[in-house]
């Protein structure tokens, strides 16, 4: 089941399916990721994309984090799968001068909502 949360220009909390997501990159083991597993706590997240797709970007809210030197993007790949089990897209996170910068919800065809936690496999 595809789920998309409205995004617009304004940042705003992360949905509880951003939270899962970005939650599920950062728990994997990769240079720089304590740090960015303290920012994802403090990022909010808005429209990162005009194309319809599910790509946010973050935002800090200001608090004062450290960080990190994980390369941009990170080493872990989400594969997006449809319901019978194609591979329809992926996702990547980015980094910018060691702050989280996006998530890419990106698609092998027409643009890709934001996927649920279920229809992803990481490959890191």
């Amino acid at each position: 089941m595809y789920v998309r949360p409205v995004r617009t220009d304004e940042p705003s909390p992360l949905s509880d399916d951003e939270r899962a997501l970005l939650d599920a990159v950062l728990e994997h083991d990769f240079p720089g990721v304590r740090e960015l597993r303290e920012q994802a706590q403090h990022v909010m997240a808005k429209k990162g994309c005009e194309c319809g797709c599910g790509t946010i970007d973050l935002v800090p809210d200001g608090t004062p984090v450290h960080r990190s030197d994980a390369p941009n993007p990170v080493p872990v790949d989400g594969i997006v799968s449809s319901p019978d089990g194609e591979e329809v897209g992926g996702l990547i996170l980015f980094v910018s001068d060691g702050m989280l910068q996006s998530l890419e919800i990106y698609s092998h065809g027409e643009p890709l909502p934001l996927p649920g936690l279920d229809q992803v496999t990481w490959r890191a």
